[in-house]
């Protein structure tokens, strides 16, 4: 029924959507894009002391060439394309299983992937209803649930580039519609995106949607004032369960609330608090064939300070707290937190980590995963000592499983993050980020082959227009 009501509106809409254009007069058109240069080092990600060089280090571009165009009559439409790229990289076409060359190279680097294409009406049948259409970026609040689309993908389910972790494509295939009340300063938004299509995917990489058409759908509410936030939202992810690939369903909701407030009493100091409860037909955890009931939450709270001083000098801490599965013998219920679509979930959990959980390493596959069953804690500071000039640190202190199994420790070890960015004018700016990842043994194990130290350095230059 859900399918067939997309299917529905999206027909209505999408008709009114395209007729306007064809009717309308073109009143202005703007060119716009970004472009990104990395230098990225990468030392033992996978923390096994390998009998050869453990390090990599290589080059990578991002490059986004939009143009949106405005149209009479409150509608306007924006197609943006995206590479993603790592110098010099071929892939070469081997049959299955046997490593042999069955073709010649099969270079994917040069793709051009179409990153956004919608339509937007704005005042659509009355004021203040503004309705968005096609592939377009969806975030709520700080993107703890909601941001990037493929921020569940493992790093083998990309062949564009190594750093998957640091890809821009983040846009949904969505219908967005959006109600400014007007005589409140309260806003509601509706979403639809459609996640996976199941004949066009018989098997899919994200996690935790093994296969199966899926839906995300959503309802925010937000109510902003002139020093603060509040908002709340309910979303629902269902995958249609597939005969003999995967018996149980898995339909969840996730109800959530954020606050986010300037203190106007004490100039420079904000918090912020986000949580979120997860319930429905989750995951088969049990083993007998039929989803079980989800009950699981996370939540992520910041606290700054911002002197008023030429320096800038801030300093903060933040908790962020993912649910992990029950490991007991008698596990009922689907406790671990489902990460929907994230974002920003390196400054969460750290840069290395956010790494090395991209790259699924055989570590995270008992029971640690993308952005769940996790618990950590974080101070950090940052300051501006020239104009141009700007340094951050974020020390992740100690961070750990929030369920394992019995005999298993829980501490998975701490990391630090140091940053510098140098902006050379209003479009152009070169940053470092160095960060370092030391991991405990309940984390990476022991023995001979664990090596529990792991290291990125990264060098960007970036290019707004």
């Amino acid at each position: 029924m859900a399918k067939r009501l997309l299917t529905l509106t999206l027909a209505v809409v999408l008709g009114v959507a395209f007729v306007a254009p064809a009717m309308a007069e073109v009143q202005n058109i703007k060119v716009s894009g970004d472009m990104i240069m990395r230098g990225i080092y990468r030392d033992n990600l996978d923390f096994v002391k390998d009998s050869g060089d453990e390090t990599e280090a290589w080059i990578s571009t991002g490059v986004r060439v939009g143009v949106g165009v405005e149209f009479t009559d409150n509608v306007m439409a924006m197609v943006r394309v995206i590479n993603e790229r790592d110098w010099g990289k071929s892939v070469i076409q081997t049959a299955a299983g046997a490593g042999t060359v069955v073709g010649l190279p099969l270079d994917t680097s040069d793709d051009i992937k179409l990153d956004l294409a919608y339509a937007k009406i704005n005042d659509l049948f009355i004021p203040g209803l503004n309705v968005t259409l096609g592939r377009q970026e969806l975030l709520l609040g700080k993107g703890f649930v909601v941001g990037n689309v493929n921020s569940n993908l493992t790093a083998a389910a990309n062949t564009a580039i190594r750093a998957w972790d640091l890809t821009s494509r983040k846009s949904f295939d969505a219908i967005k519609a959006e109600y400014e009340l007007g005589i409140a300063p309260l806003s509601f938004t509706v979403m639809g995106a459609k996640i996976i299509e199941e004949s066009n995917n018989a098997v899919t990489a994200l996690i935790p949607i093994p296969a199966g058409d899926s839906d995300l759908w959503g309802l925010n509410v937000a109510y902003q004032m002139d020093n603060a936030v509040i908002e709340g939202y309910l979303l629902n992810l269902k995958r249609q369960a597939i005969p003999v690939l995967v018996t149980d369903k898995y339909d969840i909701w996730t109800l959530g609330a954020r606050v986010d407030h300037d203190v106007a009493a004490l100039p420079g100091f904000n918090y912020n608090l986000e949580l979120g409860y997860q319930f429905g037909d989750g995951a088969d955890v049990n083993g007998d064939g039929t989803s079980d009931d989800k009950k699981a939450w996370a939540g992520t709270a910041d606290v700054s300070y911002t002197f008023n001083n030429p320096y800038s000098p801030k300093i903060g801490a933040a908790y962020t707290y993912y649910s992990g599965p029950d490991f007991s013998a008698t596990v009922a219920d689907d406790e671990g937190w489902d990460p929907i679509f994230p974002d920003g979930q390196a400054g969460r959990i750290g840069n290395v980590t956010n790494a090395v959980l991209s790259g699924t390493p055989a570590a995270f596959l008992a029971g640690i995963g993308n952005a769940t069953n996790l618990s950590v804690p974080k101070i950090y500071a940052s300051f501006k000592p020239g104009e141009k000039h700007a340094l951050s640190l974020d020390w992740y202190i100690d961070t750990q499983s929030t369920e394992v199994p019995a005999g298993t420790g829980d501490k998975l070890g701490w990391e630090v993050d140091l940053g510098y960015a140098y902006q050379l004018n209003s479009d152009v700016t070169m940053g470092l980020s160095i960060g370092y990842m030391e991991a405990d043994d309940d984390f990476v194990g022991t023995g001979a082959g664990v090596d529990d130290t792991a290291m990125e350095v990264i060098g960007s230059v970036s290019l707004a227009f």
